[in-house]
C-alpha cells in the first residue's frame, strides 16, 4: 500500500479519505449507540468508521432494537391486560400503564444497546 502525501507549509501530510458510505437515517436507538461508541469505545468506533462499517453497524443495531422494542410493547400489553377496551373504559389508566410499559421496554434496550 502506497500513501500519499501533500506539502502544506513545509510539512508533509498523508492523503487519507475515509471510504464512500451509504446514506442511513436512523432512529433514537441507532443514534444512542452511535453516541455511545463516540463517547465511551472511541477505538470501536474509529475502526468501524475507517472501514466503512460503520452505518452498516448502526443500520443493524437500529432495526434489531426496533424489532425487539415492538416484540416487547406488545408483550408486555398481553402480559398486564392492556387492551383497546381498557383504553375506551379508563383512558388515563391506559395511558399511565402505556408510558409504563414504554420506559420500562427503553431501558432494557438502552443496556443491550452498550453492551
Amino acid at each position: 500500500m502506497k500513501i500519499e502525501y501533500e506539502e502544506i507549509n513545509g510539512l508533509l501530510y498523508p492523503k487519507l479519505a475515509l471510504p464512500s458510505q451509504k446514506e442511513i437515517h436512523l432512529t433514537k436507538f441507532g443514534r444512542k449507540r452511535l453516541q455511545y461508541l463516540k463517547q465511551y469505545r472511541p477505538i470501536v468506533y474509529t475502526n468501524l468508521l475507517t472501514s466503512g462499517e460503520l452505518n452498516d453497524h448502526l443500520q443493524r443495531i437500529d432495526d434489531e432494537a426496533n424489532e425487539l422494542y415492538d416484540r416487547l410493547i406488545e408483550q408486555y400489553k398481553i402480559k398486564r391486560n392492556i387492551t383497546e377496551e381498557l383504553k375506551e373504559k379508563d383512558h388515563m389508566r391506559w395511558v399511565q400503564e402505556m408510558n409504563n410499559i414504554r420506559n420500562c421496554v427503553d431501558e432494557i434496550i438502552n443496556k443491550l444497546i452498550r453492551k
